[in-house]
């Protein structure tokens, strides 16, 4: 809880910001409105958003795999102090992310 001090300057603060800067305002406006606004397979936008995100693990197993496969490089290349080894890690894990990019996800058994 804020005292009445901070009440009063965050409410000033809040005045000074919409008479000097309406593009601010409206931005807020518009993300306000887009928080209410139900997503396309329901519930709130940003719950909506985490759901629809694409995943690695959302695009099968391959590129889970070849991602887990790049960590493990990378580690033995950590331990064996190797750089060949170290950049081999680092474009499986580049092809891994690019292989989840390019899939569609998955379908998942559900409901009709």
């Amino acid at each position: 809880m804020l005292s009445e001090r901070e009440n009063r300057r965050l409410h000033e603060i809040e005045v000074q910001l919409r008479l000097t800067d309406p593009r601010l305002v409206r931005r807020f406006s518009a993300l306000n409105t887009a928080l209410r606004a139900p997503a396309r397979h329901g519930g709130r936008l940003l719950a909506g958003f985490a759901r629809d995100r694409r995943t690695v693990h959302g695009s099968g197993p391959f590129p889970t795999m070849l991602l887990g496969t790049a960590l493990v490089v990378l580690l033995l290349g950590a331990v064996l102090v190797s750089v060949p080894v170290v950049v081999a890690g680092i474009l499986v894990a580049g092809l891994a992310l690019a292989v989840a990019a390019t899939t569609g996800p998955q379908a998942h058994p559900g409901t009709a």
